[in-house]
């Protein structure tokens, strides 16, 4: 019996694994598909069962991948061996199977490319762990991470993982007890994944190239920062991205990711127009009815749509949601004018390729969130108390048990208020801004009658409901919007992968660590009582 099986990380933890198993679209090119297609299976390699500085907690069957992606487990492995001799080992989980093909239930982990692994724990214990258990440990699960990602056999497509304070990872659902490494097609050419795709903008090896990174080094460019613009992410341009953070009291990490481009963009729009004029960009579609502008969307080099990125956000998110764009991003190229034309034809709208107040009426007209938030405009503390009851009968929920625990939420969050309120509030203003302004995940920190935080759930939500949430997260205050999070975040598991149906149904009821929905069990026991007590009322 191995060490694992003994502390049963084993069972516990291949339990876990394929509960919150990686269901991202990792995406391979024509070229690497090419290749699986002609055989690349059948060089698949196992794994041994245990190792130098490792034990596998899955099958033996479930551990065959590409020679390249084995010797390169082992080199980690082997260099972690070197910095814990005495342990704990690295837990390796899911690679493939012998001869590639589906893993139930992965969308990833077909070609031989792909592995979890455990977190580490703060001592030498083997067990499963999630990152906001006690004995997780941040500093060696961060060094684990950069070993995968500096190894010198393999390269790197992305490491999912959840934890917000560990850098070099993506975040993906289902990736809080382990992270998940996928590795680049050995002899296909790195371009085509480091190249621009959606995301965040970072050093990395190979390094991203292409016109999102042009952009970027041209923007720290017109902030004043000096940076080549050649379209490669190099150690130029960390230290440019490094220099704008440190100037604007940004967290010094040299991510270009939302909170950066965010603020790179504000500080262009509120600069001088290269058209002479002193009025800073940041139009809404809004604006274009009110104003009944025309703006010409055929020149993707002169539109106003490249110079105005919040503009050019708002109308991809709407884009998006409506099945004619794949990225928001606020860049305007030709797929997004191309969009444009297909959202014009479909809607029969006349006057060539022009963006005016008709058709900014229509886009406005065809977001999904004008049919799928509530009626509310907000109230007092009863008013709210029955709107939530009814949003939650809106959204198919019926459980008297369920409805408690969602009032109960509330209740906790809003300080019994019952109105959206702003994290760090009870400092009292201009502590409480302060407070926000020094969050690593500022501006996106919490708002509404739940504490809605992080970059990515705001940008889920405007998928959701076809409004720019990232550019203006401040909309998360409004009532109807902060109600439709609160019961839609809850039903589905929104913020943290676990959902009302997971703890309250009508086979248990389990107050206390539904709390996980939302926080782990901070003020799990006060946050259940409330619910006894809602529970009693309704029924």
């Amino acid at each position: 019996m191995t060490a694992f099986q003994q502390t049963g990380h084993f069972q516990s933890h291949r339990s876990h694994s394929h509960k919150c198993s990686c269901m991202a679209d990792i995406g391979f090119t024509a070229e690497e598909i090419e290749q699986f297609t002609w055989g690349m299976r059948g060089l698949y390699q196992q794994l041994p069962p245990a190792g130098p500085g490792y034990e596998c907690y899955e099958p033996t069957k479930n551990c065959y991948g590409l020679p390249e992606v084995i010797q390169a487990i082992q080199y980690v492995c082997t260099e972690w061996h070197k910095l814990y001799p005495n342990g704990p080992r690295v837990g390796i989980g899911d690679i493939s199977y012998q001869g590639g093909g589906y893993m139930p239930p992965h969308q990833s982990h077909q070609h031989g490319l792909d592995v979890d692994v455990a977190l580490v724990a703060s001592n030498h214990e083997e067990i499963p762990l999630t990152y906001y258990d006690a004995k997780y440990s941040r500093q060696r699960t961060q060094q684990l991470i950069d070993l995968f990602q500096n190894n010198p056999i393999l390269g790197i497509r992305v490491i999912f993982f959840n934890d917000p304070d560990v850098y070099g990872v993506e975040y993906c659902a289902g990736h809080d007890n382990h992270f998940h490494v996928s590795f680049l097609s050995p002899g296909v050419s790195a371009a085509p994944y480091s190249s621009d795709q959606i995301g965040d903008l970072r050093l990395v090896v190979p390094p991203m190239q292409g016109e999102r990174v042009r952009k970027l080094q041209a923007d720290l460019a017109k902030a004043g920062i000096d940076v080549g613009v050649d379209g490669i992410f190099g150690k130029q341009t960390d230290a440019a991205v490094r220099q704008f953070q440190s100037q604007q009291g940004l967290e010094i990490d040299g991510i270009a990711g939302a909170m950066t481009q965010a603020r790179l963009a504000k500080i262009l729009r509120d600069q001088p127009t290269a058209r002479g004029g002193s009025e800073p960009l940041g139009l809404k579609l809004q604006d274009i009815i009110d104003q009944n502008k025309a703006i010409p969307f055929e020149d993707v080099n002169a539109s106003l749509l490249v110079e105005d990125q919040r503009l050019c956000t708002e109308i991809q998110t709407i884009l998006r949601v409506n099945g004619l764009l794949e990225v928001v991003d606020g860049l305007y190229g030709p797929k997004t004018r191309e969009a444009l034309r297909r959202f014009k034809d479909s809607r029969h709208l006349g006057g060539g390729d022009v963006l005016g107040a008709t058709t900014a009426r229509a886009l406005l007209d065809s977001r999904p969130g004008m049919g799928s938030l509530p009626d509310w405009q907000g109230g007092d503390k009863q008013a709210t108390i029955q709107a939530i009851i009814q949003e939650a009968h809106r959204q198919g929920i019926t459980s008297k048990a369920q409805i408690a625990y969602i009032l109960a939420t509330a209740q906790h969050e809003t300080a019994d208020s019952f109105q959206p309120v702003r994290e760090g509030y009870f400092l009292g203003e201009p502590n409480a801004e302060i407070h926000r302004q020094s969050l690593r995940y500022s501006p996106y920190y919490g708002r509404g009658y739940v504490q809605l935080t992080w970059d990515y759930n705001y940008r889920q939500y405007s998928d959701i409901l076809g409004i720019d949430l990232v550019n203006e997260p401040d909309l998360v205050m409004r009532p109807d919007i902060s109600l439709f999070i609160l019961v839609d975040g809850m039903k589905r598991g929104v913020f943290t992968g676990v959902k009302l149906d997971d703890y309250i149904s009508e086979q248990r009821i389990d107050y206390y660590n539904a709390r996980r929905i939302i926080n782990w069990i901070d003020q799990a026991e006060r946050i259940a009582t409330h619910a006894n007590d809602w529970q009693t009322r309704l029924a």
